[in-house]
């Protein structure tokens, strides 16, 4: 693939071409910005998910770990999610290496989510004081700044029951009020998939909107989708969770994460067993294609639109957990250099233009003749910067996917203001670049044009450069 700056340059500036061309003849825009319609306040902002054990013997650990940790300060994740593996307290390597990971997420100016892995109820009964005073730890090296937990991951998978995830946090939550700390923890609840193990997710959101109100300060789902089967993204977070969601009285209601998202490949490449997240079809690692990132970029948009508080990909950088191999990683392998992968970069697009976290999302609304598979969304920060997110959908479904323009009219914005258009895989290299500035004119409309497998930024939030 081409990733020079001329070929880039002349593909974007033929676009632009392509996006005046139809300006000239479309009276409204297609798409408008409503700052006045909120969709998710205080907005969270996109992140990932940190390997605990990346400094642990059980990694290696792996070679040219300052490499690593410049990249992933750069990739600037607004939320990260940790593991707490009750394998920290027997084996001081691994309590170290986590440690030093929630340090390298603090780094990262990143909000942090402590997540207890799992364990028997009995063995967390028994353990929440050891686990209290763990969570003290963190908060110490942390003044003025506060800490979300999760108890147990996909629990919904196990045979937990109701009353006893209840009694866990109600047990966690008093061990945190005599320490005098419980005023700077958030709990957040779920953490669900789908699931035919016992409770439905229905059940699990319902008894935590009943009895647990008063200790959950939000609630957590994962989805996982085929590359083949994008269609999972509207099903799981719309006609799953959303709809789950609008069955409880608003009252109890509690802000939505996603806190693991991802997108698998085929299971196996001419015989060869797969690790996860699978291949693509010429035998690719999935992690490794533009599609994959373009998904997973196409996930965050819809998720915001759809009034979700964060999401959490799955995961930043590869490192062992346990006894599995899996690689869904933004960076790649120390091995290999830790090479930045196309979701990487298109990550960090969507990281650097919606800082600071804190704003709010808001309605980006299409005239009647709008394209249905165009996907917009804004963000206003606390600043009242705006950032306008989209892609076209088309570019994600494997029958259409090309690098044919797409031309994009979009009003509301602020009259007479600059714009920086932000591209990732303009010109099909799976990294990000400097379209150019457009100025919203007198009426506040912008129009332009960008491939069908790209993903845009345009935004007048103060940003130097993008770093990789």
């Amino acid at each position: 693939m081409t990733t020079g700056a001329t070929p880039a340059a002349a593909t974007l500036g033929d676009v632009g071409a392509a996006g005046d061309q139809v300006s000239a003849t479309r009276a409204v825009p297609e798409f408008a910005l409503a700052r006045d319609r909120g969709l998710v306040g205080s907005f969270g902002g996109f992140g990932a998910q940190f390997n605990q054990h990346l400094y642990a013997k059980i990694s290696g650990p792996p070679p040219g770990l300052p490499n690593l940790e410049t990249k992933v300060v750069a990739l600037q994740p607004q939320f990260v999610r940790i593991f707490f593996n009750t394998s920290e307290w027997t084996n001081a390597d691994r309590m170290e290496s986590f440690v030093r990971t929630v340090e390298l997420a603090q780094r990262a100016n990143a909000e942090i989510n402590i997540t207890w892995q799992g364990s028997t109820f009995e063995f967390a009964m028994r353990n929440m004081a050891r686990f209290a005073d763990v969570v003290e730890g963190l908060l110490q090296k942390r003044a003025g700044e506060s800490l979300w937990v999760t108890l147990f991951n996909e629990p919904n998978t196990t045979q937990r029951t109701l009353t006893e995830y209840e009694q866990v946090h109600r047990l966690l939550d008093r061990e945190l009020r005599a320490r005098g700390v419980r005023g700077r923890v958030h709990f957040m609840g779920g953490d669900l998939i789908r699931s035919t193990v016992g409770p439905s997710q229905a059940d699990w959101f319902r008894y935590m909107a009943s009895h647990m109100g008063d200790l959950l300060d939000a609630w957590s789902v994962h989805v996982y989708w085929d590359f083949w089967d994008s269609a999972k993204i509207d099903t799981r977070l719309l006609g799953e969770v959303r709809t789950i969601f609008s069955t409880i009285p608003a009252e109890q209601r509690r802000p939505l994460y996603i806190t693991e998202f991802g997108v698998r490949g085929l299971e196996g490449f001419e015989g060869e067993t797969s690790f996860e997240p699978g291949f693509w079809p010429d035998g690719t690692g999935m992690s490794e294609t533009n599609t994959a990132a373009f998904q997973q970029a196409w996930f965050n948009i819809r998720a915001a639109q759809l009034g979700y508080t964060a999401t959490v990909k799955w995961d930043a950088y590869p490192a062992k957990y346990d006894a599995g191999t899996q690689d869904h990683a933004a960076i790649g392998p120390g091995a290999a250099g830790w090479p930045t992968r196309p979701v990487y970069h298109v990550l960090q697009l969507m990281s650097l233009t919606t800082k600071p976290r804190g704003g709010s999302i808001v309605d980006v609304v299409p005239s009647a003749g709008a394209d249905p598979a165009k996907l917009l969304t804004a963000y206003v920060s606390p600043a009242s910067d705006v950032t306008i997110l989209g892609l076209d959908m088309d570019g994600g479904a494997i029958a259409k996917t090309s690098h044919v323009p797409v031309s994009y009219s979009l009003g509301g914005l602020p009259p007479s203001t600059p714009f920086r258009l932000l591209v990732w895989n303009g010109d099909s290299s799976g990294r990000n670049m400097d379209a150019r500035f457009i100025d919203s004119g007198p009426e506040g409309v912008l129009e332009f044009a960008v491939p069908l497998d790209a993903v845009f930024a345009l935004t007048n939030t103060p940003i130097m450069s993008l770093p990789w």
